[in-house]
Formats: structure tokens, sequence, C-alpha cells
């Protein structure tokens, strides 16, 4: 697979010490796995002693089990840059997120639209059985169903939780019927400070705290690690992502990127379903054609 060039940068670093990887839609294919031949590759640079962090919208626990067969996988980037993990450790390196009554506030916005809504926090989602129901019946038969299964809590009411809850709300998601829903929710939280709004899907919306940001967080890692944001690579597909490619020395959108997202990469390369993945990390960081 040949990498299109998009806008080369002039590197300052000849080698990539940390890569930092989007799960779905990226590392990911639409089965949720990780194909053979990106695995080898992660794991040949693990073996010279590159950094391999996920850096995802997911919770903790809806880190999937394919992970496991990549060696080098120490932190790991959840909720859209809410939470930073020493997986090895089992500590929060950083978490930044939303106080529950502003949480209230988010989900009080979007209430008469009646989207499926859940919150994360303490690395898991929580959500209603009505939303339970309604989540099955839009991703039933799809691998979707195993990762919402193991990653989220029902709850009564999510006002009752959050007006019980003494942590920090990392994520809200809200998926609405159609773009018009989300639209006027966006609208409506343009006078709530201290969010940020993300845009996975033309139906869909994610709120987290202003200051949790893929890029912002896997920074931050780097800087505890003592790698400079010249040596990261990061690969990416969505919205959510956008930070993340911008902040890295070397950014590269899959294939199957939003068109957004293709236009302030570095490199685009192949797409999920065809080993994007591996064919950046043997050309950038195995430098192996």
């Amino acid at each position: 697979m040949q990498f299109m060039v998009v806008d080369q940068r002039h590197r300052r670093c000849g080698l990539i010490r940390l890569i930092g990887l989007d799960l779905d839609g990226t590392l990911l294919t639409r089965e949720k796995k990780i194909t053979e031949r990106t695995a080898a590759a992660l794991n040949r640079a693990a073996e010279r002693g590159v950094g391999i962090v996920p850096v995802t919208g997911r919770p903790l626990a809806g880190l999937p089990a394919e992970l496991d067969g990549i060696r080098g996988i120490r932190y790991a980037v959840t909720s859209n840059g809410a939470c930073i993990y020493d997986l090895s450790r089992k500590v929060i390196l950083r978490e930044t997120g939303m106080e529950p009554r502003k949480a209230m506030e988010v989900l009080a916005a979007a209430e008469d639209l009646d989207p499926i809504a859940e919150i994360f926090a303490g690395g898991y989602g929580y959500h209603t059985p009505d939303t339970s129901r309604r989540l099955e019946e839009r991703f039933a038969g799809t691998p979707v169903m195993d990762y919402l299964r193991r990653s989220r809590r029902s709850m009564h009411s999510l006002e009752e939780f959050l007006s019980h809850f003494n942590g920090r709300i990392e994520n809200i998601s809200l998926m609405f019927s159609d773009p018009a829903g989300r639209n006027l929710t966006c609208a409506r939280l343009e006078a709530v400070s201290g969010i940020r709004m993300i845009h996975p899907w033309p139906t869909d919306l994610e709120i987290t705290h202003e200051a949790a940001e893929k890029g912002d967080a896997l920074m931050r890692l780097a800087a505890i690690l003592g790698i400079a944001a010249e040596d990261v690579m990061a690969m990416g597909d969505g919205d959510n992502d956008r930070s993340l490619l911008e902040r890295s020395g070397l950014s590269v959108a899959m294939g199957n990127a939003a068109p957004h997202i293709l236009e302030i990469a570095d490199h685009v390369t192949g797409d999920n379903e065809h080993d994007g993945v591996a064919d950046a990390v043997e050309q950038f960081v195995l430098q192996e054609g």
C-alpha cells in the first residue's frame, strides 16, 4: 500500500518512540479485530522499545481483549482524553472530568429530544434499562454489542446516579434519531461553559470537560515518559482524533477517515480493513520499505 502525502512537515527527530492509536475505525476492523499483520508490526515496534498507547473514546472497561496480543501496551488514554491510565500498576495518572451537576446540565439540554443517553464515569458507561433496549435494537447482530455488554452498567436513572455520585464524569454520549436533534442540542449547549463537544457521527454527540482532549492527554503522557512531541506518531480517523493528530510530531489519517481529518494529517494510509496501521508502522517506525 502506497502512502498519499497530504502535508509533509520537516521532522526534528529521526525516530518514533511512542505511537498513539485510536481504536474504532483505526486499529480495529469493522468486526472489532486486529489483523495479524497489524499485530505483528506493532509487536516488532514494541520489541524495539517503542511505546504503544491506545487513545480511545471508550471507557477503561471497553478496552478490547485483542490488545492483550500486543506487547508493550502499558498505558491507555480513555474517554476522549479524560483519563490516562497506567495499566500495569492499575492507577490513574490523570483524570479530567465534569462535575455531576455540570453533567446534569448537559443532559437537561437534550431531555425533550429523547436521545440514547449514556454517561462514562469510573471506567464504565452507565445507562438505563430503556437505553440498553434501544442500543440492542440499534446494534443487534454487530460486534458493538459485545463491547457494550462488557463496558456498561445499568442504572434506574442517570439523574439519580449523578445526584449521589461524588467523582468526575468522563464523557457523555448522546445518540439522536436524526441530525436535527443533535444540531439543536449543540446550539443549546453553546451557552454551557466548561465543556467540549465532539461529533463522531451525524446523529451523535459526545460531551467532555473542556480540558479533556486526546491530543493533550497523549502529550502529557509523553512528557511523563520523557518523550518529545516530535517523536510521537498518532493515527486516527474521526472528529475526536483531531487534537491527537494536530499535537503529534507525525500524524497519520486512516484511508477511511473523515474528510476534515484527511486534510490535517501529514500522511494518509490504508483503511482499517486493509492493514492501514501496519502500513504506517512498517514505513515510519520499522522503516521496512
